[in-house]
C-alpha cells in the first residue's frame, strides 16, 4: 500500500515536472505599461513548449479608448486581466505576427468622453452624443459680467465662443460678451455665478 501511495506521488512529480520543462521555452518582448500618471515600456515574456508556441501565447493590453467614458485605464503584458471585458473595455493584441514581432501593440491612444452644454436652459448632448477627446469638450455662453439681452447669447450652445459666433455672424453679439469653458455643463446659469462671484472676490480684494 505504501509503494502504491509512493508511486502515485512519484509519477504526479513527475508529470508535473515534465509538463513544467515542456512550456519552459521563453520568449521576451515589450508591451506599454501605466506608471502612475505615464505610459512606459515593459519587459515582458511569454512561455511555450517551443519558441513558435511562446511567440503565441505572447500579449498585450490596454484599454478600449473608441468606446467613450470608459473606466478602464490599465496598460501591460498579457491578455485582459479577468474583470475586464476583452472587446468592450479592453483589448488585448498579439506580440508576434505570424513572422513579425509586434511588441508595443498596445501603443496608447487618447480616451474619449460623452459631454453636454446648457442650450435654453436645459442640456443637450454635444456632438449628437458621440464622444471627443477631452481638449475638445467646451461650452460657450454670455460672461458673468455681460448685461444685454441679446437671445443668441444668452441661448448659449456646444463648442467655442468663435465657433458660435462663425457659425452665425450675424447673431448681434460681440465675442468680448462670451465666454468658453472647458468641462460638463459648465455653462449653466449657477456655473456662471460661481464664476462672477469669483471675480467680485478678486476685485474687492485689490480696492
Amino acid at each position: 500500500m505504501k509503494y502504491f501511495v509512493w508511486l502515485i506521488l512519484t509519477t504526479a512529480f513527475l508529470v508535473k515536472n515534465v509538463t513544467a520543462l515542456a512550456n519552459n521555452v521563453p520568449w521576451g518582448y515589450t508591451c506599454y505599461e501605466r506608471n502612475g500618471s505615464t505610459i512606459i515600456t515593459n519587459k515582458c515574456s511569454a512561455s511555450g513548449a517551443t519558441e513558435d508556441k511562446a511567440k503565441a501565447a505572447a500579449f498585450c493590453h490596454g484599454p478600449n479608448n473608441s468606446q467613450a467614458n470608459n473606466t478602464f485605464t490599465e496598460y501591460g503584458c498579457g491578455k485582459c486581466p479577468k474583470g475586464a471585458k476583452n472587446g468592450t473595455t479592453c483589448i488585448s493584441c498579439p506580440a508576434w505576427n505570424s513572422d513579425s514581432e509586434n511588441s508595443n501593440c498596445n501603443k496608447p491612444t487618447d480616451p474619449i468622453f460623452t459631454y453636454s452644454c446648457y442650450q435654453g436652459g436645459v442640456p443637450v448632448k454635444c456632438n449628437n452624443g458621440s464622444g471627443t477627446q477631452l481638449k475638445n469638450i467646451h461650452c460657450w455662453g454670455p460672461k458673468p459680467t455681460y448685461t444685454g439681452n441679446n437671445l443668441n447669447l444668452t441661448t448659449c450652445g456646444c463648442g467655442t465662443c468663435e465657433e458660435a459666433h462663425a457659425a452665425n455672424p450675424t447673431a448681434g453679439w460681440k465675442l468680448d460678451d462670451c465666454s468658453t469653458c472647458n468641462y460638463n455643463n459648465c455653462n449653466g446659469a449657477t456655473e456662471m455665478m460661481s464664476a462672477l462671484a469669483f471675480l467680485l472676490a478678486i476685485y474687492w480684494l485689490c480696492v
